[in-house]
């Protein structure tokens, strides 16, 4: 019996010693596998974790304002070609801020030739129509050029008053006068941009490439004669003048809103006694020497303008303004003595004054219709504020366009 059960004894410790051997094997082919499964746990989140992404570009600040010229530059190397057909209307005539008659004139305002006289011829109205071909490259991506050339018509409706004095009315003349506009060459040099805002400076000068000298054919004077004179000097297309041409631009966009404020002036250097229209010189002195020059020497009033305005991207390409505008100009310096009737705009002091001008307009993308490299831009306005040195023709409206193609 004590063989049987020491037999029994060690049969037991047999199988306890078996399970824990089975046990101990059980945990170290867990142990071993692991491993295993971490690694294949954390491959695929190592193949599939992104690469770092490279921020994107800013986009490209919202165009200006039509009305603005030296504010949109564009890339290094890329030029810009603009068609921009404008038009403007004067009509009634202005003492300061005082809306006056022709009557009034007539009878009150003396010929500055014979201050003993009143002046005898009076406009009614002037429609002036200049088309301007601008080509604007980016020599940098912070400097661009800017060059100007166009033409330029003005047709007048002037009243003529019967002898030298009374206010019976003898008839009217319709003449007009059309030539080249002067030609501007500008540099434009952005020194300071962050991601909102922008500053850029302009220098550039004005040639004078448009007549100065442009005839009225057919004039009725107030003899009741008609007769070729001189225009008068609102009506040349020219100022015969070389012109420096500052200004500087600020301006910033956030979101869908865009601003800016600029200024720009013109200042005549000399008076166009020193040289000779293009007009001139090509039509009437092809011959040396040249002779004297036929205009007395006379230059236009210093100009100071000035523009703030805000705008609205609605979608990429399609952006609204409203611009605000105010200028003042000093009177005409000198004088042409061939510009010498009994008219109001003969007088060189009844030029300059002070405007403000509201404008809105909008600028469209061809990709629109599938020209990406093309933009349409319109923009017109009126006058809200007028002090003339007068009596003077005053503004009425404004409108123009500009057709633009990236080349």
């Amino acid at each position: 019996m004590k063989k049987a059960q020491s037999h029994r004894s060690m049969v037991r410790q047999s199988q306890g010693a078996l399970a824990m051997a089975m046990a101990a094997a059980i945990v170290a082919a867990d142990a071993n596998a692991a491993p295993r499964k971490a690694v294949s746990a954390e491959a695929p989140s190592i193949q599939t974790q992104p690469a770092t992404a490279q921020p994107a570009p800013p986009p490209a600040p919202p165009p200006a304002p039509m009305g603005l010229f030296g504010v949109d530059m564009p890339a290094a190397g890329k030029l810009v070609l603009s068609i921009t057909p404008i038009f403007a209307n004067l009509s009634g005539i202005k003492m300061g801020t005082r809306t006056v008659s022709n009557e009034y004139i007539v009878t009150t305002v003396p010929f500055f030739l014979n201050p003993r006289q009143t002046v005898r011829i009076i406009p009614q109205n002037i429609a002036v129509a200049t088309q301007i071909v601008s080509l604007n490259y980016g020599v940098t991506k912070d400097f661009a050029l800017c060059l100007t050339a166009g033409m330029v018509e003005k047709n007048l409706n002037a009243l003529t008053f019967k002898g030298t004095s009374g206010i019976l009315p003898l008839g009217r003349s319709l003449p007009g006068t059309t030539s080249l506009a002067d030609v501007t060459l500008l540099g434009i040099y952005r020194i300071y941009q962050d991601d909102v805002n922008r500053i850029q400076f302009s220098l550039g000068f004005s040639f004078p490439a448009g007549s100065y000298t442009a005839t009225f054919k057919d004039f009725l004077l107030p003899t009741g004669i008609r007769s070729n004179v001189r225009g008068f000097y609102g009506m040349q297309p020219g100022t015969g003048t070389f012109d420096f041409l500052p200004g500087v631009v600020y301006a910033g966009y956030l979101g869908p809103w865009s601003w800016g404020l600029t200024y720009r002036g013109r200042f005549p250097l000399a008076p166009n006694t020193l040289g000779y229209s293009w007009d001139y010189l090509l039509n009437y002195r092809l011959t040396f020497p040249l002779g004297p020059n036929p205009s007395g020497g006379y230059r236009w009033g210093d100009l100071h303008e000035f523009n703030g305005w805000v705008g609205y991207t609605w979608t990429a390409g399609l952006t609204t303004t409203f611009r605000a505008s105010g200028s003042t100009q000093g009177p005409i310096r000198g004088f042409d003595p061939e510009i010498r009737g009994p008219a109001v705009p003969a007088n060189p002091a009844f030029y300059g004054g002070q405007r403000v001008e509201l404008f809105g307009g909008a600028t469209i993308s061809g990709k629109f219709i599938g020209y990406e490299n093309t933009m349409l831009a319109i923009e017109a306005g009126l006058p809200v504020y007028q002090n003339l040195n007068g009596p003077q023709i005053m503004k009425n409206w404004q409108a123009g366009m500009s057709l633009r193609f990236k080349i």
